[in-house]
């Protein structure tokens, strides 16, 4: 399947989303807090407009809210899921569209911020050198530490996302945070491998689902028991912030 055509069928629902961002927090050999790391070097001003591309489940600006942000915030994604999860947020606004065609005036944001959401964009590149993107101070985060599937190729990861930023702002600063998924029982490790299907071409509507999911289960089973009942996945992410100079 089209990664792209997958990406759209992925997020028709934020149910998957919302297990790996909780076996994140919950299984992750080190506290695993994306939004704080960003936050932490962003140095974000409580009267800056923020724009949040790829907004998910909206606990980026939901956080950002409830710590009394006076400025704007904006949460962009191409999920009507997401965008209605926006709506259910005092003070935040939700907008349906996607990274390379932003629907917003040059200038009316002073930061703006890509998550784990790179990934999903056919030409990287392209869409960090729009003149729009340009005109902010923006932190990208992406992760490292997965297995890229060689027929559907990962535009964005750890390794190259540097040099992209580096080469569209002229500046770049690099956190790198180190970690590693670590699940105790095959039912975990089941459920986190479901909840990445739809990359796959396999949503909830396929016939292939039932069968996969049985391999999964199977797999997940054995891989249990021969590392000692214990699963342990390395991962990890950087945060590049881009900083505007002029």
């Amino acid at each position: 399947m089209d990664r792209k055509i997958a990406d759209v069928t992925e997020y028709l629902t934020l149910d998957p989303l919302k297990i790996r961002l909780d076996a994140h927090r919950r299984y992750s050999k080190y506290p695993d807090d994306v939004e704080a790391a960003v936050l932490g070097v962003a140095k974000v001003r409580s009267h800056d407009d923020v724009l949040d591309i790829g907004s998910g489940t909206g606990s980026f600006l939901r956080r950002l809210a409830a710590d009394g942000h006076s400025g704007r915030l904006v949460g962009l994604d191409m999920s009507p899921a997401a965008v209605l999860e926006l709506a259910g947020i005092t003070g935040v606004e939700g907008h349906q569209g996607d990274a390379t065609r932003l629907p917003f005036a040059t200038g009316v944001f002073q930061a703006a911020f890509a998550r784990h959401m790179l990934y999903h964009v056919p030409d990287v590149p392209a869409a960090l050198t729009t003149p729009k993107m340009r005109d902010l101070v923006i932190g990208v985060v992406t992760r490292h530490g997965f297995v890229v599937d060689s027929a559907s190729p990962v535009p964005v990861h750890s390794d190259n996302l540097p040099a992209m930023m580096s080469d569209t702002f002229g500046n770049v600063e690099v956190h790198r945070f180190d970690n590693a998924l670590v699940f105790d029982s095959p039912e975990l490790i089941t459920a986190f491998c479901v909840s990445n299907l739809a990359f796959y071409g396999v949503d909830g509507d396929s016939p292939l689902r039932p069968a996969v999911v049985a391999d999964i289960r199977v797999a997940a089973t054995l891989a249990f028991e021969s590392d000692d009942n214990q699963w342990v996945d390395p991962k990890g992410y950087v945060v590049c912030l881009a900083r505007k100079t002029t």
